[in-house]
């Protein structure tokens, strides 16, 4: 099986939309995407597409939900030897489930039965192999952390899958025993080492090599320190060499007037640059000066000819407005004696038309006097089917009201009924159980109740058992400490499902269920009666009520109509239209005359408005211009002005050009005298931090010189040398004794290999890539790595760092993966944000392993990691994400 596509619609933080993962190929494909973007939430709908079912409403399911409610749908597309199929399952709102064909969309399977298609396809459900090849983010090991509930479950049905995926590859292993003189060697090979070692062959607490490793320890520790103490000494001696070496040469005279001289010259250099600065700023000021003096020059000038110019323009204006105001006062007069003539054609034609609508409002109201009766006695007809609907829904919400069963509460009954009896056939496993065989017609009771033939029943207690004409028969299981536990947890149960009752108000779960079916068909009355009524008053009761007392308003209004002679209310109609048109014929022509009236008005009015304004503007030039005598003699001073600003300013800018062209940088001048002050004050500061190390370094050197540590470290290293001694005949003891019972149990153990020989065969070149000597040991019991052989030395995998862990997980995983498809149940691998405790090296090995197994194996990778995981390579398929169609 291959997955094709992934398609979420309205799940988790895709709520109100769809989101598509297309294109996925046959090898290697990476989702790379930030954090946050949703790939969990992806792995946990494709885990649930293939695990859950459609029908349930559980906390995984509703995990999935968003916030705003609402149907969870999860589609995807496969590819197996059969063909290419589209499974889609719908949580929550719309429960359903489906199968079909990708390539013309053809209905294979639904609901239960495309879950027993779906079940078929991953060959053993969660008893699969998807259970051990898709790793859910966060999760290294190789089977869950807990021992409680689901995970000691999930756990038994990996074992069972790993066991079966062997079993058929291997074969059933024989069982592999030794000779009972084998079993008394062994026993006393053990009982020496337990003396001197544990079973993870460290030294035993208390015994006498433990005692040596102390001592070693101990003299270990007194070694060092005195060691440290002599290189600090060592050190010392050196540091105080070094630093009068480099105290001599900061103090040195010559230096010190070197670095004095530096000084002062940067402080000459920089105040003649800051005398520079300030002729510059004057000669800036006179620039600046004589720019201002030369603009003003020029705009008296320009002001000059301006106002010339806007006093030949205001003076034709306000002749041109003044001829167009005569014209348009003759247009004015015309106009109004037309609209006069209209407004009276008006008035007639809106008589005639008031007279024939007052004849026809007449007619109309005695037809609405007869229609009105009708239209009561049809809303009273509609009116009391309504209410009597309306009465039966009423009846039903009451029912419902009073039902405390949902299916929520039916669920939370029916878990608790499933755990109490699993608890009730745990403790029946554990604990004594009693059974009778009758041979005549006496009968024998048990708690008062008559004790069934050939029916085992559990003792979890001391029990007395009547015997009719004999006596009393007294059981008693003891009080083993698995039977107690095995009681209380059916006592635990059995409360829990007490409790769950109660809240239903119900006593068992066939009434819990029979009162969840009466639940349900209130609902339908409810929905059915909503429906009917939904359907007569689709307007709503109280709105046909008000209809209905208009209607009765409306008939009796017009009572004193009804009997008057009907009018021919078609010919009315028609003069009526016939005397409207004239009407607004004659509103046309008035509106017509009354706006052309109304332009002219207002353009005559716009006019006499310009003109106004164009006399002001006219004497505000004449104001402006001044004497028409004197103008120009003005206007040539200010010609020659604007010649003699012009000569300033040039001389001015040419003294400025030359003191910027050889101004020194202000800024450099600042910077070395800062620089050599600097120098100055590090180097004073230097020789007093030296003078300072000098008395520290001597102070340590007349203190490690009186301790005598280089005598005491000398005597250490003889007492350790001759503890090491003692310590190793010990090890050697030991090493031979685990020698020897290695070597007698070397039968075994070649008996176990050749069962996990396949899968050591399929994980070998993929450890290898990772580390070239290693190899893995197994757990015969569970099935799954616990060790790690390297350059010969063996390491418990959790003694071995977290990535180590993590590497050896997948790899395994993948292997496993292998043997799968050896098989022919080939299913994809599915990691989510895995490889997190991989370094930069390990992580590009462990791409490569995945690249070789996906040379015929399809592998998914989820990750946030964009960066690092750039360096698996691989397909990258499309991922979109846009609002519900």
């Amino acid at each position: 099986m291959k997955l094709r596509s992934l398609t979420l619609t309205n799940v988790r933080k895709f709520g109100g939309q769809t989101a598509t993962i297309s294109g996925i190929g046959d090898g290697v494909t990476v989702i790379s995407e930030a954090n946050e973007f949703g790939k969990s939430t992806f792995f946990d709908a494709l885990h649930a597409l293939f695990f859950v079912k459609y029908s349930t409403a559980g906390k995984e399911v509703k995990s999935l939900q968003p916030r705003s409610g609402g149907a969870v749908r999860v589609q995807a597309e496969l590819e197996t030897e059969t063909g290419r199929f589209v499974i889609e399952k719908s949580f929550l709102a719309q429960k359903r489930a489906t199968v079909s064909r990708a390539d013309n969309g053809t209905l294979i399977a639904q609901d239960d039965e495309a879950e027993k298609w779906i079940a078929a396809l991953m060959d053993r459900g969660l008893e699969g192999p998807a259970g051990l090849l898709w790793v859910r983010q966060g999760t290294t090991a190789l089977e869950p952390a807990g021992t409680a509930g689901a995970d000691k479950t999930e756990k038994e049905k990996l074992l069972g899958a790993r066991r079966d995926l062997l079993s058929s590859v291997a074969g059933e292993i024989d069982r592999v025993t030794g000779g009972r003189r084998m079993d008394r060697v062994l026993a006393r090979c053990r009982e020496e080492l337990a003396k001197l070692a544990t079973a993870s062959g460290k030294a035993k607490a208390h015994g006498p090599w433990d005692a040596e490793q102390k001592e070693i320890m101990a003299l270990e520790a007194r070694e060092a320190e005195l060691d440290a103490k002599c290189k600090e000494l060592s050190k010392a001696l050196s540091d105080r060499k070094t630093t009068e070496a480099e105290l001599k040469n900061w103090g040195q005279v010559a230096a010190k007037e070197e670095r004095q001289a530096a000084l002062e010259q940067a402080r000459e250099t920089h105040a003649h640059a800051l005398a520079h600065a300030d002729k510059c700023t004057g000669a800036k000021r006179d620039f600046d000066l004589k720019s201002l003096q030369h603009t003003n020059a020029v705009k008296g000038l320009n002001d000059l000819l301006k106002a010339a110019e806007a006093l030949k323009q205001a003076a034709d204006a306000e002749a041109k407005l003044r001829s167009q105001l005569q014209e348009q006062d003759a247009d004015v007069a015309a106009a109004k004696a037309e609209e006069q003539v209209a407004q009276a054609d008006l008035t007639v034609a809106l008589k005639a038309l008031q007279d024939l609508r007052a004849q026809r409002d007449a007619a109309q109201l005695a037809e609405l006097g007869r229609n009105a009766r009708d239209e009561v006695a049809r809303l009273a007809q509609r009116l009391e089917k309504a209410e009597k609907h309306r009465e039966k829904l009423e009846e039903a919400q009451a029912r419902l009201a009073g039902m405390a069963i949902t299916q929520e509460v039916l669920d939370k009954i029916t878990r608790s009924h499933g755990q109490l009896q699993q608890a009730k056939a745990t403790a029946d496993a554990q604990n004594v159980t009693l059974s009778v065989i009758y041979d005549s017609a006496a009968r024998i009771s048990l708690g008062g109740g008559e004790l069934s033939e050939n029916t085992p029943i559990p003792v979890y207690s001391k029990q007395e058992i009547a015997l009719p004409g004999i006596g009393r028969l007294t059981v008693d299981p003891g009080a083993r400490a698995d039977e107690d536990s095995g009681r209380k947890a059916v006592e635990k149960a059995q409360a829990a499902l007490d409790i769950a009752l109660a809240a239903a108000q119900v006593v068992s779960l066939d009434r819990a269920h029979q009162a969840y079916a009466a639940r349900r068909d209130a609902e339908h009355q409810v929905e059915l009666a909503k429906g009917v009524i939904d359907t007569v008053v689709p307007e709503g009761l109280d709105a046909l009520r008000g209809a209905l007392a208009q209607a009765r308003a409306t008939a009796g209004d017009q009572d004193s109509d009804v009997s008057a002679e009907p009018v021919d209310l078609a010919e009315m109609t028609t003069a009526l239209a016939i005397a409207d048109d004239a009407a607004g014929l004659a509103r046309t022509r008035y509106d017509r005359n009354r706006d052309n009236l109304g332009r002219l008005r207002e353009t005559y009015a716009q006019t006499r408005a310009e003109l106004a304004t164009a006399e002001a503007t006219l004497a505000q030039a004449k104001g402006v211009y001044g004497d028409v005598e004197t103008f120009p003699e003005r206007r040539d001073a200010a010609a020659r002005q604007v010649s003699v600003c012009e000569i300033s300013l040039k001389d001015a800018a040419e003294v400025l050009e030359g003191l910027t062209a050889n101004a020194p940088d202000l800024d450099t001048t600042k910077a070395d005298l800062k620089r050599a002050e600097t120098v100055v004050e590090q180097a004073e500061k230097r020789i007093r931090s030296l003078q300072s190390q000098l008395v520290e370094t001597n102070a340590k050197i007349r203190a490690r010189a009186e301790d005598g540590v280089e005598e005491a470290l000398t005597e250490t290293r003889g007492q350790l040398d001759m503890a090491r001694a003692r310590e190793g005949r010990y090890s050697r003891e030991v090493a031979a004794l685990n020698l020897l019972v290695r070597e007698l149990e070397g039968r075994r153990t070649q008996a176990r290999e050749v069962y996990f020989e396949p899968v050591q065969r399929e994980l070998q070149p993929l450890l290898s890539i990772l580390h070239e000597d290693a190899a893995l040991n197994f757990n015969p019991e569970r099935l799954l790595p616990d060790g790690l052989a390297r350059s010969g030395q063996q390491e418990d995998l959790e003694e071995l760092s977290g990535g180590t862990q993590e590497q050896i997980a997948i790899l395994t995983r993948l292997a496993f993966a292998r043997l799968f498809a050896s098989q022919g149940h080939a299913m994809p691998i599915i990691l989510d944000d895995a490889l997190v405790y991989s370094d930069d090296d390990r992580i590009v090995k462990m791409f490569t392993a995945l690249h070789r197994v996906a040379a015929d194996q399809q592998v998914i990778v989820f990750s946030c990691r964009q960066m690092a995981f750039a360096k698996l390579g691989g397909e990258r398929p499309d991922v979109t994400v846009a609002p519900i169609a």
